[in-house]
């Protein structure tokens, strides 16, 4: 896309309300535009009006993206106000536990997620809207039957080593991601894709054997840290095009990052580096920030975060994900295989109440959808279910269920324990006796134990679109199906909104979805989690990604 049609697209989203002004002119600085003469640009497209919850269009061209505009609120909105004018150089400490591995295709905790966040860069971003936008292409364009999608180069990037980047680094990548003999965790994400080429020097096209309106956010998954062509090793080798270049690194201590002096994002990173210090307990981190030797820790529980809060000497922020626990019941077998008897166990629950308890309110409630309010129009924003033990006994009676008594698998981890107690609690009052069974994680998803209890608790991750909880846990016969259950309906719904083009026709889609949800379904979801991180008041310019991990430190800075 060249410099005047990326001005005339941006000029609409502008005035249709879709970018703000400060994300305007962003993005037109990055392109080498003067300040007057975005600043000229951006009065002549006019004031926005109030933006509609629309989410960004699957197939079009988008345009160059610059550095994250910083959100005005902290804690609403998950990110710090800048400043007029953000302060160069200071190295930002930040506190981690040890990661295993930093090979982008085969990392698995939030601790390797959020080293390699500051090293790579993506052929496509998913940023803190949760949207897929420009990152290493610079837009994209789908063939009329979706088959085939195009995508745009962007061009002067060069990785750390000094090699610039080249289609064949970008086929490598996703070459390397979806080969079986390599064995990384996107092996099945990317199996429609039939081909990855290049028609010429700037472009990258990949060839798919059904239609998949979600590519472009399916390449921006955090595997997908485009590597050089040329890596022998990305286990030992950290070759990226991202802000910050790996100094130097070791596991049991920590990782020393140095800024990039060459990034394609005009004028970041502002910090001259990053220390990232290991220690294997959360708790430790939050004495150290406490005690000024570190300035950001992320991912904080509930009870420091309160913490932290009333003391007032460090900034939280708060970021809405998509990370959630659902309670499961089996829906092929026992008494949940009927579906009134999910229904009053379902209404026996105060889900409001479990958030307080178990996250002290940090959350939004839950509809017993894994599809939350991170997604934008593609949530269905239904009533918050009232909790009515009159009617849960009036339903089991009318199902011939009685004295039912259950027995609840519960890892023990995160905010498990404190949900099913909860919930043993609330089901009591309806007449429902559980016995929990509480068994370390690894136990828990050892040899698929997980997908054969009757009654469970899992934890499931922000995923950049709805479609992967569908395909992943809940079509018939889906491989992570822990409740088995079986909804024709559902299962057509689903997969008319996995090959749907039309965004308007895939909200509606994903609407009659949750509503089978919330009538039928075998989950109760009690709340969406919201990422704590807490940070000293010095630090500015982060905006909380919606997998918190993924927060890249590129506009953040240290002020005085």
């Amino acid at each position: 896309m060249s410099t005047e049609d990326t001005v005339k697209y941006l000029s609409h989203r502008l005035r249709t309300g879709h970018v703000s002004r400060r994300q305007f002119i962003q993005t037109l600085l990055a392109l080498g535009v003067s300040g007057a003469t975005a600043s000229t640009l951006a009065a002549c497209a006019g004031n926005p009006p109030a933006p509609a919850a629309t989410a960004a269009p699957v197939v079009a061209a988008q345009p160059t993206s610059a550095a994250p505009a910083a959100a005005p609120a902290a804690t609403a909105a998950g990110g710090q106000p800048a400043a007029s004018s953000p302060k160069k150089g200071g190295i930002l400490m930040r506190g981690w536990q040890p990661p295993t591995t930093l090979d982008p295709a085969f990392q698995t905790n939030v601790n390797e997620i959020a080293a390699v966040a500051q090293m790579y860069d993506w052929f496509v971003w998913i940023d803190e809207k949760n949207q897929p936008v420009p990152a290493l292409a610079t837009g994209w364009d789908a063939s009329k039957d979706g088959m085939t999608w195009t995508f745009e180069l962007r061009k002067g990037v060069t990785f750390h080593s000094g090699k610039s980047l080249t289609t064949d680094d970008v086929i490598y990548t996703f070459n390397r991601l979806r080969d079986k003999n390599v064995g990384a965790g996107t092996v099945d994400l990317y199996s429609n894709i039939t081909d990855i080429k290049a028609p010429d020097a700037s472009h990258v096209q990949f060839i798919l054997a059904k239609p998949n309106p979600d590519l472009p956010a399916d390449l921006g998954d955090y595997h997908a840290a485009v590597i050089a062509a040329d890596t022998k090793d990305p286990k030992t080798t950290f070759n990226g095009t991202g802000p910050f270049i790996m100094d130097k690194f070791s596991p049991e201590d920590r990782a020393t990052f140095k800024r990039n002096p060459n990034y394609w994002m005009k004028d970041l990173p502002y910090l001259d580096g990053i220390q990232d210090i290991y220690a294997p307990q959360l708790n430790s981190h939050v004495e150290a920030l406490r005690g000024g030797e570190i300035q950001m820790v992320m991912g904080l529980p509930a009870e420091l975060a309160e913490t932290l809060k009333k003391e007032g000497k460090s900034t939280l922020l708060i970021g809405q994900t998509n990370m959630h626990f659902a309670i499961r019941m089996r829906s092929d077998r026992g008494a949940t295989k009927d579906p009134k008897v999910r229904q009053a166990l379902k209404l026996a629950t105060d889900r409001a109440a479990i958030l307080q308890v178990a996250r002290l309110g940090y959350g939004v409630v839950g509809r017993d959808t894994p599809i939350g309010p991170s997604f934008g129009d593609y949530y269905l924003a239904a009533p918050e279910p009232k909790r009515d033990v009159a009617k849960a006994k009036a339903l089991l009676q009318e199902a011939g269920v009685t004295n039912l008594k259950i027995t609840l698998t519960a890892q023990n981890s995160f905010d498990v324990p404190k949900i099913a107690t909860v919930w043993k609690e609330q089901l009591a009052e309806a007449g429902v006796i559980v016995d929990i069974q509480v068994v370390p994680v690894d136990t828990y998803y050892q040899d698929s134990g997980w997908l054969e209890v009757d009654y469970g608790i899992t934890d499931w991750g922000s995923r950049a679109t709805p479609q992967p909880y569908l395909q992943l846990a809940y079509i018939t016969g889906a491989k992570w199906n822990e409740s088995h259950w079986s909804d024709p309906e559902l299962d057509q719904l689903a997969a008319q909104a996995a090959a749907e083009m039309d965004h308007a026709k895939r909200v509606d889609l994903y609407k009659k979805i949750q509503q089978i949800f919330i009538d039928r379904g075998p989950i109760i979801v009690p709340y969406f989690e919201q990422a704590v991180v807490a940070t000293s008041p010095k630090v500015k310019g982060l905006n909380v990604h919606p997998d918190f991990s993924r927060s890249t430190m590129r506009s953040v800075y240290i002020e005085g």
